[in-house]
């Protein structure tokens, strides 16, 4: 098993990751900035400040994708 972002996001083998790419959709690629992000912060790259603004960030991006689908 092939994984990303310490474990957080998995698949299969590189053909199976190379297929979700090709057709990812806008869920699955803001759910798979969030799995960077929070990899990311475990480990210590971002300040307060800048954990923040990522959060408010992806929640506006998920705020318009939810606005879009009803």
């Amino acid at each position: 098993m092939e994984n990303l972002f310490n474990g957080l996001f998995q698949f299969e083998s590189q053909k199976q990751f190379d297929d979700f790419m090709k057709n990812i959709d806008k869920k699955s690629a803001i759910k798979i900035l969030e799995l960077s992000i929070i990899n990311n912060q475990q480990n210590g790259l971002y300040s307060l400040e800048e954990s923040y603004c990522l959060y408010k960030c992806i929640s506006k991006l998920k705020e318009d994708e939810n606005e879009t689908n009803n």
